[in-house]
């Protein structure tokens, strides 16, 4: 989904809409600019929190360091190290990840998303829907203008629909005949 997509659906809501064009959005519009450090707080949310973005890439391991600038992604949390298909035993400290091994290693791991803005894609989990985000952002945005019973309402909405978006699903086998 694109950013304006969730800025059109914020601006419904909040009865702006007439107020801008759609297609050609103001880039240095207060309200705008503040609308889209909402969108940006419920997606770092998200992301910390709730459904992580998980990614895998190659890296060089010199004396067993991955300084954490070397990552193309910001890092949340450690998934695993493997070299040539072996996991290998690292660790997360402060500033780097200390692995047993050196030379290219995959790093797997759950990272930030970058800060989004106008023209932008939002790529998070498939579960995470548009009125998700517009709901976290419109509950964000009230709380900041100040309309603290109009962010209770949004924020409880979005908590909800946080919490469909979070829940495992199983799919439930049943022996041969179980249903005669």
């Amino acid at each position: 989904m694109k950013v304006e997509e969730v800025l059109t659906e914020v601006l419904v809501r909040l009865g702006d809409k007439d107020k801008y064009d759609i297609n050609n959005l103001p880039q240095n519009d207060s309200e705008i600019v503040t609308i889209i450090k909402c969108i940006n707080m419920t997606l770092s949310e998200i992301a910390s929190d709730y459904l992580p973005v998980e990614f895998e890439e190659q890296v060089e391991a010199i004396n067993g360091i991955i300084p954490y600038d070397k990552l193309s992604k910001r890092l949340i949390n450690l998934k695993k190290v493997t070299k040539n298909q072996s996991k290998i035993g690292a660790k997360m400290y402060p500033n780097e990840i200390v692995t047993q091994t050196s030379g290219l290693v995959n790093v797997h791991y759950l990272y930030m998303p970058d800060e989004v803005k106008l023209g932008d894609n939002i790529d998070l989990s498939p579960r995470i829907t548009l009125m998700l985000i517009v709901y976290g952002a419109l509950g964000e945005y009230c709380l900041l203008q100040g309309r603290y019973e109009d962010s209770m309402l949004y924020d409880k909405r979005y908590r909800e629909m946080l919490k469909v978006a979070c829940r495992v699903t199983k799919e439930i086998k049943l022996k041969h005949g179980w249903w005669y």
